[in-house]
């Protein structure tokens, strides 16, 4: 068989080679070549693997060089393809060195001549590319700079939900709408640390970002080291622009301000750390930025902090019921079930003051707590300055004390002394001031309209810090109820300052000796010390206690009290030991209804500056008040009450003659008398002796006749002062009321609305004297109560109406228009303003006139009613229409329209006039009451875009409310009758159900 195979493989050999006898040499080349292949393979894959190692070294250089320059820099095309074909081919090693391993060489057993053969050439070709690959690194560009990148337009923010918190969300709603006001550039949202500011910013930057409005928005939580600079390295990195370059703070400003002139942007900046100014312009925001806006949230209203602002929003404690449900949402509503827990409860809540933060603070420290024992703990840590506060609390306790330690030495006692009050007690301006004054807070000023002025402009400062707020009632304010702790805790460490403050009846009289400033306001006092040995006390506040007797030496040794308070409470009588008050200087009375005499040692308080003593028992002032000679501010008032008094008390005068004259130093009297008194008739004498008191600056008073009332005007030697106040005196605030005393039902405004005090009504009046034109020409509030003979108030000088910011007519018979300029036939130019007429009204109520048939005849000067915020309109059974197309353009201001029993008034904007869709842009409330033949709101539709409520009752003629109101976008309540809401109209484009959320049937 041997023989037979070689001999096959002879003659195959031999038909090979014969026909390549000439090249023969070649073919032996070739084998030879073949044969190399197979001969030199594991030479050839150690070379392979060598050649690998230093590719792979080539690629690791690559890779870390692309790693350290990532930020600024990115690969090329070219550079990620060369990097994947090296990943390529080092899996093609692979598979090489695994087929190597595979093969059986020549060695062992038969030859794979032709696997062994193509392996031997895959590896030599792998080989060389693999060396070509490292090679091409050198003529690569691995990177280039990267392009500037398109910043991420927002980075949401993460803040607590607040759909369940309306009075929150209320404001981020009206936020959303200033942003997206072209106009406003600047918006400033302003409040006390802790009441919610940031959550309010942070929903509101969010709604913003998912709005896609803009292109960019930025966020910076700005301190108080870095400022500038903080808010340049936030928006230089938003904006991704470049790191390298030693930029001075002018050229960046410079290249942010490029950067972002025509980008849609909004910069909310996070102030509540900053208490002094920042200028944007530094940062590189300008106001030319056509589409940028900025959005800033600071703890007090500075005006300057960010320049000046379009917009502005106080946002204060949330609602009792916000505050209660959010509480209960933080500690567990489960809790809520539990009596032992809910009272007290009910106390923290009140404690917490509306203010967000500290509700959660305190609510998690008590969630889940099913422990009464635990509340009413924490509840004594609330309330107790004395003690450490909770660790959580201490941030509000600094962010009080740093705006403390910036007030000035004058401020200081003045925003301390509120800790003498409860928590969350409302104070009457006037009032405080009168505290701060017998206090000596103000020692350089002498004269008490400065000392009134020096006050506002305290607690205007003290609001704008957001230290104070203002109270529900007018001319009121209140300090946050922690913050009321924190200054009772301030006072009680510093010397001579100690307050003893309690609701607690019964007191240890070495509590009185220690205090310089005791409060029981509303304490349920049963008994007092019989006579407390406290020379150092300053201050007592009794007020509203169930106090009903002093005992009869009970001021004997408080020769050092400056401030006696016992406003409302149940005395009959005070005791005779009152004269060793002697450096008693405010006396406070009133409201003290049991009161029915003045002890004669009311005459030995000579250092009495201010006495109050307004609805009391009162019949009529002892002559010992004549007495106090130091006296600067007077306020009595008397009721008609016979059955109470004997026929001698009966002849003898409320105010003995001379008393007022022999109070040389009055600069504030206030006279109040009930308008049906018999007991007045010496009111002509008072008045002759009110216009002998030089200093007078502040009057109330009624004058029942005008011949006192001019008498007065013609001789009062303060209010010829006032009429010359170089001559010294100027008359700071007045209330007189001329004429015959009635109560006007329109009265719906307050002089504490207005920019100063000055009050004047006129009754009954068939003509106009002087006196009343000289008065009216300084008037801020006036009252217009059944004139007999004037037709319109063009009867006044336009310069005597100019100042008015608010006005009263009601009961003028024979008034048929309120401005007539067509009768007074002069014309005026609309530069000419002395001119005028209500440039500055703020509030308009006009009731009962029964020839009214228009409020404005002929043509209306652009500053005209241009402040207007308040209409009311009742009893005018003449009048058809109410707005005139000129008066329309006018009203930009109001917000508040009533118009009520006018029996023939056919529609409120009259018809066929052209009215602009943007009309009334800032009215809320709306009120149609008893107008049977009103038959259109208005014939057009207007776009209403700040209506937020509708009264409609009694107006059954109207059916058009659907059309007319289609476009109020803030619609949120309308007040109607069932019947009257189902005989509406509805065009085939509005959908009643659109409508039906808001009703309320009435």
């Amino acid at each position: 068989m041997e023989t037979i195979a070689v001999q096959a493989a002879g003659q195959v050999a031999g038909s090979l080679v014969t026909p390549a006898v000439e090249g023969g040499k070649g073919i032996f080349n070739c084998l030879k070549h073949n044969y190399a292949y197979m001969k030199n393979i594991k030479k050839n894959i150690a070379k392979l693997k060598n050649e690998e190692s230093y590719l792979s070294a080539v690629d690791e250089d690559v890779k870390r060089k692309l790693e350290r320059n990532e930020s600024t820099k990115e690969k090329t095309n070219r550079c990620e393809t060369w990097l994947n074909e090296v990943a390529k081919i080092k899996q093609d090693i692979e598979t090489l060195e695994s087929d190597y391993g595979k093969t059986s060489t020549y060695l062992c057993g038969l030859c794979p001549f032709t696997g062994l053969l193509k392996l031997g050439k895959r590896i030599v070709r792998k080989t060389a590319e693999v060396v070509e690959l490292k090679n091409q690194i050198a003529q690569i560009t691995i990177m280039v700079e990267k392009p500037p990148a398109a910043p991420i337009p927002v980075i949401r923010k993460h803040p607590p939900k607040i759909d369940d918190v309306p009075s929150l969300n209320s404001h981020v709603e009206r936020l959303v709408e200033w942003l997206e006001d072209e106009k406003l550039k600047r918006i400033c949202i302003w409040g006390p640390p802790g009441v919610g500011k940031t959550t309010i910013m942070e929903n509101l930057h969010n709604r913003v970002g998912a709005s896609c409005k803009f292109d960019i928005i930025f966020w910076v939580n700005v301190t108080a080291e870095g400022r500038i600079r903080n808010i340049q390295d936030v928006i230089w990195e938003r904006l991704d622009m470049k790191m390298d370059g030693n930029y001075c703070a002018d050229q960046r400003a410079n290249m942010i301000s490029d950067k972002l002139k025509d980008k849609r942007y909004v910069l909310f900046l996070d102030l509540d750390n900053i208490l002094s100014e920042i200028n944007l312009r530094e940062v590189g925001i300008h106001d030319e930025h056509k589409h940028g806006k900025v959005v800033f949230a600071c703890r007090y209203k500075n005006d300057n902090i960010c320049g000046d602002t379009d917009e502005e929003l106080n946002v204060r404690r949330l609602s009792k019921e916000d505050a209660r449900n959010f509480f209960w949402k933080v500690v567990g509503s489960h809790l809520k079930g539990n009596p032992d827990i809910k009272p007290v409860a009910e106390l923290i809540i009140n404690e917490c003051g509306g203010m967000p933060h500290l509700i959660k603070l305190i609510g998690n420290r008590l969630a889940n707590m099913d422990d009464p024992a635990i509340w009413r703990d924490m509840l004594l840590k609330l309330r107790s300055p004395t003690m450490e506060p909770l660790e959580q609390l201490e941030e509000v306790y600094k962010a009080f004390k740093i705006v403390y330690e910036r007030l000035t030495e004058e401020m200081k006692p003045c925003l301390l002394y509120w800790g003498v009050f409860p928590a969350g007690y409302e104070i009457f301006r006037d009032h405080i001031i009168d505290c701060w004054r017998a206090e000596k807070f103000f020692l350089n000023l002498r004269k008490l309209p400065k000392t009134r002025d020096r006050g506002h402009a305290i607690l205007d400062e003290f609001v704008r810090k957001s230290l104070l707020e203002e109270g529900r009632k007018l001319g009121h304010f209140k300090m946050y109820e922690y913050f009321q702790r924190v200054a009772l805790r301030i006072a009680n460490l510093k010397e001579n300052f100690n307050f003893f403050v309690t609701e607690d009846e019964n007191i240890i009289e070495e509590e009185w000796e220690r205090a310089r400033r005791v409060s029981l306001i509303r304490v349920r006092l049963s008994t007092l010390p019989q006579r407390p040995q406290c020379r150092g006390i300053l201050t007592l506040l009794l007020r509203e206690s169930s106090l009903t007797e002093f005992p009869r030496e009970f001021f004997g040794y408080m020769c050092g009290l400056q401030v006696l308070n016992l406003h409302e409470t149940r005395i009959n009588a005070l005791p005779s030991s009152i004269s060793s008050l002697i450096n008693l200087k405010g006396l406070f009375l009133n409201n003290c209804d049991q009161l029915v005499q003045l002890p004669s040692q009311i005459g030995d308080l000579q250092s009495l500056e201010i006495l109050d003593i307004r609805h009391t028992g009162l019949y009529s002032l002892p002559i010992e008040i004549g007495q106090l000679a130091n006296l600067r501010c007077l306020r009595v008032s008397f009721t008609e009450d016979v059955g109470n008094h004997n026929h001698v008390e009966e002849l003898r005068p409320m105010v003995p003659s001379n008393v007022i004259t022999r109070l040389s130093k009055l600069e504030e009297l206030s006279i109040g008398v009930s308008h049906n008194s018999s007991r007045y008739q010496n009111a002509a004498e008072i008045a002759r002796e009110m216009s002998e008191l030089e200093d007078l600056t502040t009057l109330c008073f009624f004058f029942p006749e005008m011949v006192s009332f001019e008498a007065f005007i013609q001789n009062s030697k303060s209010w010829k002062g006032n009429e010359t106040p170089s001559a010294g005196n100027s008359f700071r605030s007045f209330s007189i009321v001329v004429g015959c005393q009635r109560n006007s039902s329109a009265s719906e405004f307050s002089v504490f609305e207005c920019s100063a005090e000055k009050h004047l009504k006129f009754s009954a009046g068939n003509e106009t004297p002087d006196a009343i034109f000289q008065v009216l020409r300084q008037a801020k509030a006036f009252e217009l109560i059944g004139h007999q003979t004037a037709s319109s108030l063009s009867v006044f000088p336009a310069d005597k109406l100019q100042g008015l910011e608010a006005c009263i007519i009601e009961e003028c018979n024979e008034m048929e228009s309120i401005i007539d300029r067509d009768r007074t036939g002069t014309a005026f130019e609309d530069n000419d303003s002395t001119n005028v007429e209500f440039e500055r009204l703020k509030s308009l109520h006009i009731n009962n006139l029964p020839k009214l048939t228009r409020i404005w005849q002929g043509s209306i000067e652009s500053k005209s009613l241009c402040r207007l915020t308040t209409l009311t309109l009742k009893g005018c059974h003449r009048l058809q229409m109410l707005f005139s197309q000129g008066m329309i353009i006018r009203l930009s201001q109001l917000q508040k329209l009533q118009v009520e029993d006018c029996g023939i008034m056919k529609e409120i904007i009259e018809d066929g006039i052209t009215v602009e869709s943007h009309a009334f842009p800032k009215l809320k409330n709306l009120q149609l009451r008893d107008l049977p033949e009103l038959c259109s709101i208005c014939h057009v539709s207007l776009r209403w875009p700040s209506l937020e409520t509708i009264l409609i009752k009694t107006c059954m003629k109207i059916r058009n409310l659907p059309h007319t109101m289609q476009s109020a976008s803030k619609l949120r309540i309308i007040q109607c009758t069932e019947d009257w809401w189902n005989q509406q109209d509805w065009p085939n484009n509005i959908n009643e159900d659109d409508f039906r959320e808001f009703l309320n049937f009435i």
